[in-house]
């Protein structure tokens, strides 16, 4: 009699999962929008890229040029630490959020279209008139500011559709798989790296 072929263990089922989304999912630049203060050198610094690389992939940039709003081109897999920190911590029903310098609740909940009462619910105990920097704040998974899609869609670690699917509840279900496929990437090309473990 014949017999059925052996199934692949689970290492391997995860690794095959991995390799097709990350077929998916690649990209080697992301676009990157320039804020007040923002300068060459500031920008390469923050991504441990050289000034050189980031004129490479922008030909018509100079100091000069360099103005809020202005949208460039940086490598994909090149994070600040901002970036990382929001990325690391994003979960399954809700993310953590480290209050910046000057930040308060208006400026976080504005930005991200989140009523007073979501994080009332998910920070009990937590003054939320009174934020002191690097409060960890926790906020809805799904709703981030135009820059923070900006990081996660330009980086590959989510695509577009997600968050079209969040807001959808028809497709609800498809937002949900791309979130996992996306943090299971994003922990592939990031907490894997060696040259992320030796900034912690």
């Amino acid at each position: 009699p014949r017999t059925a072929p052996a199934r692949p263990p689970p290492t391997a089922r995860r690794g095959a999962l991995v390799a097709v989304a990350s077929s998916a999912f690649s990209v080697t630049v992301r676009p990157y929008t320039l804020r007040q203060g923002d300068s060459l050198e500031s920008i390469a610094e923050k991504r441990d890229i050289s000034t050189k690389e980031v004129l490479a992939i922008n030909p018509d940039v100079t100091s000069d040029n360099l103005a809020p709003g202005k949208t460039i081109l940086l490598p994909a897999g090149k994070l600040s630490r901002r970036d990382k920190d929001i990325l690391d911590g994003i979960g399954p029903g809700y993310r953590v959020y480290p209050v910046r310098a000057g930040e308060n609740l208006t400026d976080i909940i504005s930005k991200r279209n989140i009523k007073r009462q979501e994080l009332e619910q998910l920070n009990p105990g937590i003054d939320l008139d009174s934020l002191k920097a690097n409060t960890l704040l926790k906020l809805p998974t799904n709703k981030f500011t135009v820059r923070e899609r900006e990081m996660l869609v330009g980086s590959g670690i989510l695509p577009p559709e997600f968050f079209q699917a969040a807001s959808n509840p028809f497709v609800i279900g498809v937002g949900a798989l791309m979130m996992v496929c996306g943090f299971v990437l994003a922990w592939q090309k990031f907490y894997a790296d060696p040259d992320y473990l030796a900034d912690e």
